[in-house]
């Protein structure tokens, strides 16, 4: 299956619409990640309209002339199935297992065997058949059972605590990055170089307004009331670097995708906001340890 083929709208749209917490007009995303960006891929499809908590359904769907793009899509429902116990990683044989991140009662019966096999650097993973359907129509799947090829690239987006992958030392990785590195737009070079200069002036600023919050709530709850201690100057500057890094993060989350590198404004437009993106991340990492290796802070 090729990645611009569309047969996978109508499967990813069922499977959203049914696995996420439902309200009398639509969804309510609870502030959880899988569900914000499950909203998020409905409304790119045209079935909902956006609201602060979630996504209102539209009675009139209106298909985009451009779908959203098909890796973010595939990452939505990732998340969402795993989110819903409906798709589970599992050991690559010989491998040790991780924490078990799932509560299963005493007497609970052992898991049954991986119905997703390992291929292309992939591990095996469980799931039921209404995910293996979804998966199958995005071409995540093949008709042998096995992850596909394409699948690799954007399960690197997601990264299983059970397959202890290292993508970071990849050939394709690497390459990635010097692109990334290289070829930074104008725009969004301004925007980093903006962001990792932390300035006296910035500094006052936060101390500030970490006061006059301080203050509020003085006035709000009485002198004697327990808060937070004065803003120093060193808990500015380590507050102010940590809060940069999230935006950094968020650069990245927008307009960056391994494939093509560097988004272009137009092509950002029909990406999801995939916010918890490890390769994202790494490639933030990556970039800022080159860019300014000076200010190491901004590659942790």
């Amino acid at each position: 299956m090729k990645v611009t083929d569309t047969d996978w709208v109508a499967p990813v749209i069922s499977f959203l619409s049914a696995n996420m917490p439902r309200t009398t007009v639509g969804w309510d995303h609870d502030f959880m990640t899988a569900y914000q960006i499950g909203c998020e891929a409905l409304v790119a499809l045209g079935e909902a309209t956006e609201t602060i908590e979630g996504a209102i359904r539209r009675k009139v769907p209106e298909r985009p002339q451009k779908l959203p793009r098909w890796d973010d899509i595939c990452i939505a429902i990732l998340s969402l199935a795993n989110q819903q116990n409906k798709l589970s990683y599992c050991v690559m044989e010989g491998s040790k297992a991780p924490q078990d991140r799932h509560v299963r009662a005493i007497d609970a019966p052992p898991p049954s065997p991986p119905n997703i096999l390992p291929a292309h650097g992939l591990g095996p993973a469980r799931a039921g058949e209404e995910v293996l359907s979804v998966l199958t129509a995005l071409g995540l799947i093949g008709a042998d059972g096995h992850w596909t090829e394409q699948a690799e690239l954007v399960l690197w987006r997601d990264q299983p605590l059970e397959w202890s992958m290292d993508v970071t030392s990849d050939h394709r990785f690497l390459r990635a990055v010097q692109n990334a590195f290289g070829g930074i737009p104008t725009d969004l070079r301004k925007k980093i170089d903006r962001l990792v200069s932390i300035t006296k002036e910035d500094v006052e600023a936060d101390i500030r307004r970490h006061d006059a919050g301080i203050e509020a709530e003085r006035a709000k709850y009485g002198p004697g009331v327990q808060i937070a201690a004065p803003m120093t100057t060193e808990r500015a500057e380590e507050s102010l670097r940590f809060r940069r890094r999230d935006q950094l993060d968020w650069i990245f989350f927008r307009r960056w995708r391994l494939r093509e590198g560097w988004l272009t404004t137009g092509q950002a437009a029909h990406a999801l906001e995939i916010f918890h993106d490890p390769l994202a991340t790494q490639m933030r990492r990556a970039v800022l340890s080159r860019l300014h290796p000076k200010l190491p802070y901004f590659a942790e």
